[in-house]
């Protein structure tokens, strides 16, 4: 039987916890506050760290989660079958795996017990009335269902998040090449003798 669903594997969003991007409305107000490019690419570059390893870890949930959602299911209806079989007060004839491509009939006494035995993780074992297991089940299964939705909608947030940075650095990298540019452009008219228009 799988393993139950944990208080681990339902943690709230991240998205409150998250940091927030904000788009760079006004880039010269921006580099004014700011005042050197490369602090300011420095500040957005780490963000952007953050935004990836978040990125990693939910990418690791989903996955875990996306790995356990079968399992449980499952023994869901594994455990709802027996529970059919025995309401009839007949033994449930079944095939289980004994290795990968290799399996067996069996068949299980659902109606003269109704004990199953879920693993609880680290090699643990426990009993339970089939009854409760199955509550217990269905209860894991919509914790699984939610966690999933909830890990999806917020690499949804994130991957906005991820984009408005990258624009922001863009923006801010552009803004320092077009200022070098302005600024050789003067130093050329200078040296020319030109007049330099003073901002």
């Amino acid at each position: 039987m799988a393993a139950p669903f944990t208080a681990e594997d339902a943690e709230a969003s991240t998205k409150e916890a998250m940091p927030t991007a904000v788009f760079i409305e006004d880039i010269e107000a921006y580099m004014k506050k700011e005042g050197d490019p490369g602090t300011a690419l420095d500040k957005l570059q780490k963000l952007y760290q953050v935004f990836k390893f978040i990125e990693q870890r939910l990418t690791q949930k989903k996955n875990k989660l996306k790995m356990k959602k079968p399992e449980i299911e499952k023994t869901y209806a594994a455990l709802c079958a027996m529970e059919e079989q025995a309401k009839k007060g007949e033994p449930l004839v079944m095939h289980y795996e004994l290795a990968q491509s290799v399996s067996a009939k069996a068949i299980v006494n659902v109606h003269e017990s109704d004990k199953v035995c879920l693993w609880l993780g680290a090699n643990v074992m426990l009993e339970y009335p089939r009854a409760e297991a199955i509550a217990l089940l269905a209860q894991q299964l919509a914790d699984c269902k939610k966690a999933l939705a909830t890990t999806i909608d917020d690499m949804g947030f994130l991957r906005d998040q991820i984009t408005t940075t990258e624009v922001n650095m863009a923006r801010v990298f552009n803004w320092d090449v077009k200022d070098r540019r302005i600024k050789k452009e003067k130093e050329e008219k200078i040296a020319r003798g030109e007049a330099v228009d003073v901002e």
